[in-house]
């Protein structure tokens, strides 16, 4: 190809960018675009030669959105039957698409639920109903309902819903039950609950409708909703606390019109709403995925090349076709896209950018929790630390991550490696660092030999992994570096410590150096550089020369700094 797709991610940085500048690969540019798409489809059983096998195969489809019946006809199955065909029914979506692959659904519980207890699946309470259980009994019922999903192959739920109940005359969420409360702090506290029963279970939740849709007196399905007089800041509350907590995997924008804050377009189409207000004001650095684009409010008023540019130039990274109000073909809407990129109209950097956020997400989603013990002692003893090597008495242990740190364990098996992280004191063969501290090593990350990442930690707690810069730091360590010399890790490793690199550049945006272990030293007359013992120094090798000349390769258009 003259044109691949992992040399279009280091064109990032230049924000002017048009396809018509350069000569791209149609191929590529159109799979590019295909990531970027969620669709809906007929089938309850696919193959090979199913319609929705081929889009996918052909256009690297983002993803896929599952519906239990049909809009027009609710006796006709669409998608799901029953447990045993919808896991057989994902299955193959797995197996068929190349690479991962949303597999979404609109579980909320109460009315808006695809996994029905007519179907055989549990019955799951509305947001309403919850709300008015305590929160213990509130995660019981949101970890049997992420359990449910995991267990028939769904890895995405379109909720929960973060909409306040505002007006009691709403009838699309308030009157269905879906919102949790008219209270911002009661509506962050269960959707939390909701949101870290599906991350226990590696499925992404998606925070809907943005900016807010419980004060509107229509639905967005049937038509024009204006909301410029009934909605209030107020509404933007329980986005800006889980953003805040770093709780959100992908927010859903709403069709609905406020002139407050753009005159002229819907949320979902609006520059003002997706770009100005909730990257660059609310500082959500995430997916943006567009509600289901064929809903009337927006499918009535602009035509398919409007609906799409206006889209995606207004920051929206995943476009929801559900093809349950209108049909929608696969290879028009791409060759719509794909036009539009060549001809300037929407900048080949928005399909840079989305392409990049979603790839993150993938890499957010593929981590496993695999959490080291950290007891109110370990905690003390981590205060104590900091208090004795960096003179800073802090009321917790959280950091600023601005470095990320490359290690290997030295040690080649995960169990023992994993062990010897796991517990609060230092092992008493550790005694070229005993002198300094009790306090065990840590690491944020441990990376196996077969490219699996697992979270030990807390990302912005400290960690001791590295001599004078803990206290701004991110850890990843690696499976291997026999004996402490050998430069043995694998290529799978190399990949995940690429990936996991630009997830954390993303989350955390003002991370600015990447080092290895073997480089720490070089930083000690930089500020970030803490430690007071200055005969306190260890000679380091990992995670390897070679290793980080690769990783660093592969994410140059970062920008990060050397040390």
């Amino acid at each position: 190809m003259r044109f691949i797709i992992t040399s279009l991610l280091i064109l990032v940085s230049f924000t002017l960018l048009n396809a018509k500048d350069i000569d791209i690969d149609e191929d590529a540019l159109k799979k590019m675009i295909g990531r970027m798409l969620i669709i809906g489809f007929e089938n309850e059983k696919i193959d090979k030669d199913s319609k929705i096998v081929k889009q996918i195969q052909k256009y690297d489809l983002g993803g896929v959105i599952l519906f239990d019946h049909f809009y027009d006809d609710r006796n006709k199955t669409k998608n799901i039957r029953s447990s045993t065909q919808l896991k057989e029914l994902t299955s193959k979506l797995k197996f068929f698409s190349k690479r991962e692959l949303i597999i979404s659904i609109d579980q909320e519980g109460g009315k808006v639920a695809r996994l029905k207890p007519a179907l055989g699946f549990p019955k799951i309470p509305s947001a309403k109903t919850v709300s008015t259980f305590i929160p213990a009994h509130a995660k019981t019922i949101y970890e049997k309902q992420a359990n449910m999903l995991k267990q028939n192959g769904i890895n995405c739920d379109f909720a929960p819903v973060v909409d306040l109940a505002v007006n009691p005359k709403n009838k699309v969420i308030v009157g269905l039950e879906r919102s949790y409360a008219s209270s911002s702090d009661k509506v962050t506290k269960y959707a939390k609950i909701f949101i870290n029963s599906l991350k226990k279970e590696n499925i992404i939740s998606v925070l809907k409708h943005f900016p807010g849709h419980g004060s509107s007196l229509e639905d967005s399905h049937k038509g024009f909703v204006d909301i410029s007089k009934t909605w209030t800041k107020k509404e933007l509350e329980p986005y800006r606390n889980l953003i805040n907590t770093n709780d959100v995997d992908m927010i859903m924008t709403a069709h609905v019109f406020n002139s407050q804050l753009d005159e002229k377009y819907p949320a979902t189409l609006s520059y003002n709403v997706n770009t100005k207000l909730l990257r660059n004001k609310m500082h959500y650095h995430g997916v943006i995925i567009s509600d289901d684009l064929q809903m009337k409010a927006i499918s009535e008023h602009f035509s398919l090349k409007e609906t799409v540019t206006l889209a995606i130039n207004s920051g929206v990274d995943i476009l929801l076709f559900a093809n349950q109000l209108a049909k929608q073909d696969v290879n028009t809407l791409i060759d719509t896209i794909y036009y539009q990129v060549k001809s300037g109209a929407i900048p080949l950097t928005r399909i840079i950018e989305s392409n990049n956020r979603i790839e993150n997400l993938h890499t957010k989603n593929s981590i496993i929790n695999k959490p080291i013990d950290f007891t109110d002692n370990r905690i003390a003893m981590t205060k104590m630390y900091i208090k004795q090597h960096y003179g800073l008495s802090p009321k917790d242990i959280t950091i600023k991550p601005k470095i990320i740190v490359l290690h290997w364990t030295a040690v080649m098996d995960f169990k023992d490696s994993f062990m010897r992280l796991k517990q609060d004191q230092l092992y008493s063969d550790r005694a070229d660092i005993a002198s300094a501290g009790a306090l065990n090593v840590s690491s944020h990350f441990l990376v196996a030999r077969d490219g699996t990442i697992y979270q030990l930690m807390p990302d912005n707690w400290m960690a001791r992994h590295v001599i004078g810069l803990n206290y701004s730091s991110i850890g990843i360590e690696n499976i291997g570096g026999e004996g402490n010399k050998k430069e043995d890790l694998t290529q799978a490793q190399v990949q995940a410590n690429i990936k996991l690199v630009k997830y954390l550049k993303a989350k955390y945006p003002n991370i600015t150096y990447l080092i290895g272990h073997l480089e720490y030293t070089k930083m000690d007359k930089d500020s970030l550089w803490l430690e007071k013992d200055v005969g306190y120094r260890t000679k380091k090798a990992d995670p390897g020369k070679k290793f980080m000349k690769q990783v660093r390769q592969s994410v140059k258009d970062l920008g990060l700094k050397k040390p």
